[in-house]
């Protein structure tokens, strides 16, 4: 076995196999950077959402190498040797399988490096999420193998490959329970900590899934019914069981960081390697409004936001969406998207028409000059510009008078405001 395994490694598809997942590996991570920067938990998850293009690359890699024996008309050959006829085909699953696996963990092991650099939070079960995903390049594989011995087709590797994509994209994006059999179904968030029996279940999924494709490929009857009984096992609590995408948080990873100096700046603990750049953004607008009535004191990250919360219920907090915005290096990603959270602050709720009732422009003016002067940029228009006229306090005044009106919806308030610098 293990003398065919080291041929199967050296010249059958197995450098192929490898040199493809190493080249998607780093595809998918270049494309989407800011759904796995700076974090670990992030990068495994990521890796699970990837599945859905290195699976079929996985499925077509095994049903070439399985179908070789037909085009190379070996099959007597091989069937003639002391060997048990499984061995061969077994040897050649493991080669494709570790060949594909070394070449993604060196795509995403670059991609560990640059979160190792940064990251501020290595807890919780990223390990775990990420090891579900190398166990369904296994079963990937097995399920191409099978499909390579069973289908004379010299197009059978392509077709299967198509279908693997087309199915999974299906099963992923599925709204039913079925769907969290796709090992690209990702668990929780990068905030959450997944209970044990989750993983394990999907971890025993799929190496019974594996046993079986590979059984029933060499028609090894009651090894296949054994691992069809535990695959079914551990599919149907995977099916059954409540929700897990309301999982409870890590508390680890929700623990909140903040700024030892300056307006307080907090961000969660799996996400404070991006506190520095953040304070930047945020403590001068923060700065601005300090001592103005009604105005945020505070920025927050939004992973700890309290279910269901409103403005009115915590006028003094901007909450700030941080799960894209890191970048491959750990660096923040969108400044602009960062201050327009500050910007909606200032961009009151009451500047909607209701019921297709004429809505006078002015509102939204008034809303268009409260952002230009929280976020300090040049300002559009005469009523911006004559707002920045006025003295300093006389603006803050103006600003305080703003949230006033904004808060309580009075729209000739906001109207006399448009018109007031």
């Amino acid at each position: 076995m293990r003398r065919a395994l080291w041929v199967e490694l050296r010249r059958g598809t197995a450098p192929v196999a490898a040199l493809a997942m190493f080249g998607a590996g780093v595809w998918v991570l270049v494309v989407h950077p800011d759904d796995w920067g700076g974090r670990w938990v992030g990068l495994a998850d990521y890796l699970r959402v990837t599945l859905l293009v290195l699976c079929p690359l996985m499925v077509s890699a095994g049903a070439w190498q399985a179908g070789r024996e037909r085009r190379r008309d070996i099959g007597e050959l091989i069937a003639a040797t002391p060997r048990p006829g499984w061995h061969a085909l077994v040897a050649a699953w493991l080669a494709v399988t570790l060949a594909g696996i070394v070449g993604l963990v060196l795509a995403f092991g670059g991609a560990a490096v640059l979160v190792a650099r940064v990251a501020t939070y290595d807890g919780g079960d990223w390990w775990q999420r990420a090891s579900v995903g190398v166990l369904a390049l296994a079963a990937a594989t097995a399920g191409g193998v099978l499909v390579g011995r069973r289908v004379r087709l010299r197009v059978a590797a392509p077709i299967a490959g198509l279908a693997t994509y087309v199915g999974l994209t299906i099963l992923t994006y599925w709204n039913a329970p079925p769907a969290r059999l796709s090992p690209a179904d990702t668990v929780g968030s990068v905030y959450s900590l997944m209970p044990g029996w989750v993983t394990g279940l999907q971890a025993t999924w799929l190496v019974a899934l594996t046993a079986l494709l590979l059984a029933v490929a060499v028609r090894r009857w009651r090894v296949a019914l054994l691992a069809g009984a535990v695959a079914i096992a551990a599919a149907v609590p995977i099916n059954t069981a409540p929700s897990w995408y309301r999982a409870p948080a890590d508390p680890a990873a929700v623990e909140l960081v903040c700024t030892s100096s300056g307006p307080e700046v907090c961000l969660t603990r799996v996400n404070a390697f991006l506190l520095d750049e953040v304070a930047a953004v945020a403590q001068p607008i923060l700065a601005r409004l300090d001592g103005i009535p009604g105005a945020p004191r505070r920025a927050v990250d939004e992973a700890v936001r309290p279910p269901g919360d409103s403005v009115p219920e915590d006028a003094d907090t901007v909450w700030l969406d941080l799960y894209s915005q890191a970048t491959a290096f750990g660096d923040l990603a969108n400044v602009d998207y960062l201050r327009w959270a500050f910007g909606q602050r200032a961009g009151g709720e009451c500047a909607k028409p209701l019921h297709g009732e004429e809505f006078d422009q002015r509102i939204y003016q008034a809303d268009d000059i409260a952002t230009d002067w929280l976020l300090d940029v040049p300002p559009v228009g005469r009523a911006s510009a004559g707002l920045r006229e006025l003295p300093p306090s006389a603006q803050r005044d103006w600003f305080a008078d703003y949230l006033d009106a904004a808060g309580r919806c009075d729209l000739p308030a906001l109207v006399r405001l448009a018109e007031q610098p």
